[in-house]
């Protein structure tokens, strides 16, 4: 029906997508000024920040990903994917580029309003409403779509995309346990694979993922890796040398850009921060309640829950977000170079270590959720649940129980993309933080 509407007032249309990329552009600039606003920014954060600001403030892709002026003939093919669960491996090993397509936008979702359920979760929402309209370059400039079926909601979202552009489902074991789950996701991989395959090289069909470009890929994409997980360790820093939100924003920014240049950047701002720590410099106050923010993911430029933590004086020490920590801290293990072998590390890697709550039994998170507890030093857990996302919000009541044997409070924080709630939140985190610097001046007297 919306589609329909598109097609059938398209200057009505036109002037309504410019309504909501101005919307987004101004909700963009708010969250980096936001961003930019603290005295003691690395100066390696400008990267990032420029990344972000082309997307989503002045509506240009990464020259890295599209050269100037658009994409041209024999220009690399472009594979949006929706989720952490899409092996990046194998589109660069077959010379193409991936970007991750996440919709953290308010002014998306409301567009994706018109086409879901009432109670869908914003995520969803937003990754419609920014693919019906093509709000930013992103979305238009990818020749298919991966969506993984890690819950219903998203199962149903690749349906309605396909109204708009090609989608390729990749069917997500739940229960990862079982040899018939992991054999399952094996094949669905090298089905994967052929379609990859297929698309960069339709005019001859002749096989374009060899064993070297593979090798290749993995360990370019193991760099990136490497240096994600420096970031990780340089967090566990007492005091912090970085705040949350300026690390989430950096991994965040390796959606929207080429592997090299993102690598090269984060090594550069590692190394900053290295630096920092070595001077005992500190981003914020020293007696700062570290929080572990846990739960759906915050995505760009929907970062309340990010901005009001750091605003009443906690730091983000850690998160468990599949768009900051999760998103590259695994590597592929790989114990022969044969490309068997490679497939099989890529498919384990992808499913093996994910912690996300789609799976059932899910005792690995809850594990996860206390190493990281015990290794960045958390005072406290903030449980951020996106409105009709059940499978976080199912998980809280687990995570509660084992946290509160360890005597670690944990705030449920629920919310959507509306700016509405913002005071509302403010108030119950600041009365959190509070609590949390109040504990933490006790414990340290006596």
């Amino acid at each position: 029906m919306y589609r329909e509407s598109i097609e059938k007032e398209p200057e009505q249309s036109e002037r309504r997508k410019a309504r909501f990329v101005r919307g987004l552009a101004h909700s963009a600039q708010a969250a980096l000024t936001e961003l930019e606003s603290g005295s003691d920014l690395p100066q390696g954060m400008a990267y990032f920040i420029t990344i972000i600001k082309q997307l989503f403030v002045k509506g240009q892709l990464s020259p890295h990903v599209i050269p100037p002026g658009g994409k041209v003939a024999g220009h690399k093919k472009i594979i949006g994917t929706y989720c952490v669960m899409v092996p990046e491996e194998l589109i660069y090993a077959a010379g193409a580029i991936p970007v991750r397509l996440c919709g953290g936008s308010f002014e998306a979702s409301c567009l994706g309003d018109e086409c879901v359920p009432r109670d869908t979760c914003p995520v969803v929402k937003a990754s419609l409403g920014f693919t019906a309209l093509n709000l930013i370059p992103l979305y238009e400039a990818c020749d298919v779509v991966i969506t993984p079926t890690t819950c219903d909601a998203k199962r149903k979202m690749g349906e309605e995309l396909s109204k708009f552009t090609e989608v390729w489902m990749l069917e997500v074991p739940h229960v990862k346990e079982s040899e018939g789950a992991r054999r399952q996701w094996l094949e669905q991989i090298f089905t994967l694979k052929k379609n990859i395959e297929k698309l960069t090289s339709p005019r001859f069909g002749r096989k374009k993922i060899g064993h070297k470009a593979l090798d290749a890929a993995i360990k370019t994409v193991g760099r990136a890796q490497h240096q994600a997980r420096r970031l990780y360790e340089i967090r566990k820093s007492s005091p912090p040398v970085v705040l949350g939100r300026e690390a989430m924003l950096a991994v965040n920014a390796y959606s929207y850009d080429a592997v090299v240049q993102w690598t090269h950047a984060m090594t550069e701002l590692n190394d900053e921060l290295e630096t920092r720590r070595q001077k005992g410099m500190s981003a914020c106050r020293a007696d700062a309640p570290r929080v572990l923010l846990a739960g759906s993911p915050p995505i760009f430029p929907n970062w309340k829950i990010v901005f009001l933590l750091e605003e009443m004086g906690a730091v983000i020490a850690a998160d468990e977000s599949c768009m900051s920590t999760r998103y590259l801290y695994d590597p592929v293990g790989i114990t022969e170079r044969s490309m068997t072998d490679m497939m099989v590390g890529l498919a384990s890697r992808y499913l093996m270590p994910c912690v996300c709550p789609s799976f059932a039994p899910n005792e690995d998170r809850l594990i996860r959720l206390v190493q990281m507890v015990e290794e960045f030093h958390i005072d406290g857990i903030v449980y951020h649940v996106l409105k009709g996302c059940v499978n976080y919000d199912f998980e809280l009541i687990r995570v509660e129980n084992i946290m509160k044997e360890r005597n670690i409070p944990v705030l449920r924080v629920e919310t959507d993309y509306s700016p509405e709630d913002v005071e509302q939140i403010r108030t119950r985190v600041e009365a959190f933080t509070e609590m949390l610097r109040t504990k933490k001046r006790k414990m340290k007297r006596g």
